[in-house]
């Protein structure tokens, strides 16, 4: 069972799509998933369900899952054109994503951990840095996942 210490990154997402969480799960079950991709996602009315205790593991970030909480928001692209990233957080996704990224950050500390440790970042940050600048810009991203700037937005958290 993971502690606060274990948590480094607390990665957002978007579900890519408009499905319900009933429909995203049925698909990572088609993967072979054991376990859900996030421990929390947002509907677009606000209302945050929870999918995984923080204790353990999600499959959010390949590669990055045993050290992170993964917290998603329904949407990400164009209703219309679903391979168009686009933004469309509503203003009460936006409020419940701040919320719950405050309460993984209150858990971590809570259990063991500490606001120094973190990072918050968005699923498409850990994209390689082909140019080796310090930012991954948009042609390097692996991924537009979530479809904004998470590490300016919410920086202000971890001080």
């Amino acid at each position: 069972m993971r502690t606060g210490k274990d948590i480094k990154d607390i990665f957002i997402h978007c579900s890519a799509g408009y499905g319900s969480i009933e429909s995203i799960q049925k698909f990572w079950k088609s993967l072979g998933w054991n376990s859900p991709g996030y421990h929390l996602i947002i509907d677009l009315d606000g209302k945050v369900h929870q999918l995984q205790p923080f204790t353990k593991y999600s499959n959010g970030v390949k590669g990055f899952n045993t050290n992170a909480i993964n917290i998603s928001y329904i949407g990400g692209v164009e209703k219309t054109n679903v391979t168009k990233a686009l933004d469309s957080r509503t203003p009460k996704q936006k409020e419940a994503l701040l919320n719950a990224i405050k309460t993984a950050i209150k858990w971590v500390e809570i259990n063991g951990g500490s606001k120094s440790q973190l990072r918050i970042r968005g699923h498409r940050d850990v994209s390689p840095d082909k140019n080796g600048n310090g930012i991954i810009e948009s042609w390097e991203r692996i991924k537009e996942c979530p479809s904004f700037d998470v590490i300016p937005e919410y920086k202000h958290l971890l001080k």
